[in-house]
Formats: C-alpha cells, structure tokens, sequence
C-alpha cells in the first residue's frame, strides 16, 4: 500500500462515517438501505485487504475502491430528497415497531405441508439416484427451477418470518427453522440462505427484539462459517460415501469460506485492473424485469451470470460486488440512473413499512436489506426474487387468517 492508497482507503471509510451518520441522524435508526449496503462492504473490505498478497491470495488494487465512493454518494441521494419529503411521517411514525396480527396456528398448519412436500420431492429424487446429495445438480433437479424453484422462494418469507416470531414461548419455530435450512440447503446456494437468514435478523434488531452486540456478531460469524461448513461437508463428504478425509475436507472449506468473502470485493479490484474484462451489457442490471416480459412473450431468457472468471489465488470468481456489476454493465449516465432507482425503490418501500408497520411489508423491506447486505459480494437486485419474493408475500397476507393487531418492539 502506498501513499495515495492509503489516503483513498482513509477518503473511504470518513465517506462512510458521514453518510453513515446523516442517514441514522435522518432516519432514526441505522437500518437504513444504504447503512446495511455499506457499513458490511466496509468490514469485508478490511478482511480482504489483510489477506491479499498473503498465501498466494492476489494483491488488492486500490482504485477500484473509487467506484464504491462514487456509487454510495449517488445511492445516498435518494436517501436524502426521500426524507426530506416525508420528514413529518418520519417523525411521526419513528417508533421502530412492527403491527403482529399474524394468526401462527395456520401458518404453522401451512409450513408443515409445504415442507413435507419438499421431503418428499427430496426422498423422491434420492430413490432416484441420478445425482448424489450434496452436489450441484442434486440441488438444481431438487429446486432450483419450476414449480419446486418458486416454492423455495417461499421458504425465504416462511425463514424470515420464523427468525422473527421466534422466542422463548415459542421455542418450537425452531424445528420450522431448521426445516426450512434443510430444504436451502439441499438446493445449496449460500447467498440464499445468508439473505433470508439476515432479513429476519435485521428485523429482530429493528425492533428491539435483539440487540447488536459483540457476541451476536462473533454468532453471525460463527453461523456464516456454519452454512460454508454443512454446504461443502455434504457435496466433499457426504456425496463421497464418507470416504473424503476429514481433515482434507476442513482445510478446504477453510480456503473456500476465505474465497467467498474475498471473492466479490478481490474480483472486482483484478478485473478493473486487468481494464474490465467483460463486455458491457445493461440489460443484465435489469435482467428480472425482461425475464418476466419473455416469460410472456415465450422469448429466451437472459442468462445473467457472469462467464468471466477470474483466479484470486485459491479459486476462480465471477462476482463483482453491488457497484462493480453496475460499473462493469453501464456507462455514467446509466450508472447514476440505476443506482439512484435501487435506492428509490429500497427507500419508498422503508416509508411504506414505517407508516403501516405491517409484518408484511415490512418483511418485504428487510428482505431487500437481506440482499443489500451482500453487497459486498454481488448485486441481487437484478435476481427475480426481487419481484417474486414479494409476491409470495403477499400471498401468505392473502392466505394466512389475522387476529388483533398488537405492536411488538420498540425504541
């Protein structure tokens, strides 16, 4: 690191302590859009910095770190004129609490069919025995597409809404939990189990029905490394007839917890270095919007993965982080316009949730900081969840039977 990185490193995170403040001081509360997009890149990217150039990791380049400025200065804005306009709500509805008219005994009934269906589908696919449990295409054919695909974005409203209504006269929901992470993790994408996972947490921490402090952080950690640890262990160790070593096996899943963390943030600094290998393409940005139009049509859907990998020194990676994928797929003028819409979008939906206080809505709400959360890694705004995952809310508002409305948490 030399001078002018450290200054940019410094720039950095005095930018975040300032935005970081205005949004609490106009808010109220720190579970803000752009807080929760920011302040976990913030600490990712100090982890990344300590271990590049370490153990055959790549080094860090610095200047990518300008496009994170830029872009948390543009996504602040909206923040701001938002606000601004609804300033006199924001005072009035500033108690952090959620209206819970939720009749459990139905939803409860609900999760119990819905998750023995998945069981089923599971012990229908293993009887088959065309993959192994663990590995890639078990969790695609199990439900990664169709009818099994839209019913495991199910799951993330049932998991954040579990975490949430979870407590000590109800340590039951536990047993819901875990069925639910056992369905997630037999399909064994991490982010969607890290980002339900997160909504319902921040919905707890919202209402005061946690506390952020040092040991539920060191729990977070310790859960993240838990969802690495189940993930790899079943597809090294489980689909290889217990026949993997042991040890080998804890070695590798050390390296990959690393990679993932680094992988996003790291792979975004290699690819502007090496001049933005990928070619631009803005409709990936809004990729969710024009699936659903070819779903119509019956035209071919828009693949948004991307193809380029790039080796970090322990794997290759294709993430980008939230701002490195808008960058990377746009130009100035596009960049601006698509950052600023996220942080409309994210931050009407936040006044919606504080002037109703639904559970509803505000599961919505909390399920976009969910995704905002992993901005460190990608950008899960494009993903259809956006629109889907609300649609299933409101189902289960639609299906699910309410009783008197009685206010849980507060300041």
């Amino acid at each position: 690191m030399n001078l002018l990185d450290f200054i940019a490193l410094v720039a950095l995170f005095a930018e975040i302590a300032v935005l970081a403040y205005f949004d609490k001081k106009m808010w109220g509360t720190m579970y803000t859009p752009l807080n929760i997009l920011m302040l976990p890149y913030a600490v990712v990217l100090v982890f990344t910095i300590l271990v590049s150039g370490n153990w055959g990791i790549a080094e860090f380049y610095y200047p990518s770190i300008m496009v994170w400025m830029l872009g948390l200065i543009v996504f602040a804005v909206p923040s701001y004129i938002i606000g601004y306009i609804f300033r006199d709500d924001i005072k009035k509805y500033e108690t952090q609490s959620i209206d819970d008219n939720l009749s459990m005994t139905f939803l409860n009934i609900f999760t119990i069919i819905v998750l023995l269906l998945f069981f089923r589908r599971f012990l229908s696919i293993y009887r088959m025995g065309i993959f192994m449990v663990g590995t890639e295409d078990f969790g695609e054919l199990f439900c990664g597409k169709g009818l099994w695909g839209h019913l495991h974005r199910l799951l993330h409203v049932l998991l954040m809404l579990y975490i949430y209504k979870y407590d000590k006269k109800h340590k039951y929901y536990l047993f819901f939990i875990l069925g639910i992470l056992f369905v997630t993790f037999m399909y064994g994408v991490k982010s969607w189990i890290l980002i339900p996972l997160m909504g319902g947490l921040f919905m707890r921490l919202y209402t005061g029905k946690m506390h952020l402090k040092i040991l539920l952080v060191i729990k977070v950690i310790i859960l993240a490394f838990a969802v690495f640890f189940v993930t790899y262990f079943l597809s090294l160790f489980i689909a290889k007839e217990g026949n993997a070593d042991l040890g080998l096996v804890v070695n590798f899943i050390g390296e990959t917890f690393v990679h993932y963390f680094i992988s996003g943030i790291l792979g975004w600094s290699q690819d502007l270095q090496a001049g933005v290998m990928e070619v631009p393409n803005f409709d990936v940005l809004i990729i969710n919007v024009l699936n659903i139009t070819s779903f119509v049509t019956g035209e071919e859907f828009i693949n948004a993965i991307n193809p380029v990998f790039i080796h970090n020194g322990i794997n290759g990676s294709n993430v980008r982080t939230f701002f490195g994928t808008i960058y990377i797929n746009s130009n100035i003028f596009q960049f601006i316009s698509i950052t600023m819409a996220f942080s409309s979008i994210s931050y009407l939906v936040k006044v919606w949730a504080m002037k109703t206080k639904s559970l509803f809505v505000n599961t919505t709400y909390f399920f976009y900081l969910g995704m905002l959360f992993m901005g460190w890694f990608e950008i899960y705004y494009y993903h259809l969840q956006f629109f889907e995952v609300p649609m299933w809310i409101f189902i289960v508002w639609l299906l699910v039977p309410k009783k008197k409305q009685v206010k849980i948490g507060g300041k």
